[in-house]
């Protein structure tokens, strides 16, 4: 085999791994989102997806209402999402009767999507009962969010979202409340899928790309082309 074959073919791997690695890392990347509540007077609630002591990897029932630091003794149903990719998403919790209750001292959605990844979220809905209570063009996401975002649609202790009067009127929901939401900045599967070889740019016009996360090659992607360019090294010694 001559050896401008050998290299075009390490120049065709390289290409494919060069593809591979310039793919948007949030591409790859799944998000989660929770409905979270406080209530007034009672205290009921459901805590953030990472609080220390109510969270979803510390307490057992995090999937339920709770009250007085246990499960309250209120049916419903929390649905979250998984955030995929740039699209519009809902979280829930439904068949919960709070209408014993005055107010919601805290509602939000809380992801695990970090502050600086990138992502947008806009066209915030607040969903009583079926209806349409409020909208949001831009997520309200507090600076003392912490390391992920949290989107706050009513917050008692907070002068933006006007406190114990907040910025819309509803009743308490005697079934269910909803936050709809739209995410982007995350781009999709396809869209960050590598061009096949053949339509790859030259090799000499391929700069090399390194990993967002680390700035180095994927060990996997290193693999690859040390494992096409000894196959064509063997190859080639025995034709000679």
């Amino acid at each position: 085999m001559k050896k401008s074959r050998i290299f075009g073919v390490i120049a065709a791997a390289a290409m494919a791994v060069s593809a591979f690695v310039s793919m948007p890392v949030s591409a790859a990347d799944t998000y989660h989102a929770y409905l979270g509540v406080q209530t007034n007077p009672s205290w009921i609630f459901r805590n953030g997806w990472n609080d220390s002591s109510f969270g979803k990897d510390t307490y057992e029932a995090f999937d339920k209402l709770s009250k007085d630091g246990a499960p309250a003794d209120i049916d419903g149903t929390f649905t979250d999402v998984d955030i995929t990719g740039d699209g519009t998403y809902k979280v829930s919790l439904t068949g919960a009767d709070l209408s014993d209750e005055e107010l919601f001292s805290l509602l939000f959605v809380s992801t695990d999507i970090p502050v600086d990844a990138g992502v947008s979220i806009t066209n915030v809905k607040v969903i009583i009962d079926g209806q349409t209570k409020y909208t949001f063009d831009e997520a309200y996401i507090p600076e003392d969010t912490g390391e992920y975002n949290q989107v706050q649609a009513r917050n008692i202790w907070n002068d933006d979202l006007g406190k114990e009067d907040g910025l819309f009127a509803y009743v308490m929901p005697n079934d269910s409340v909803e936050m709809e939401f739209t995410v982007s900045g995350m781009g999709s599967a396809e869209a960050a899928a590598p061009a096949a070889a053949e339509d790859a740019a030259p090799a000499a016009d391929t700069a090399p790309t390194t990993s967002a996360s680390t700035g180095n090659l994927p060990v996997a992607a290193m693999a690859s082309v040390m494992a096409v360019a000894g196959a064509a090294a063997v190859v080639s010694k025995k034709r000679k």
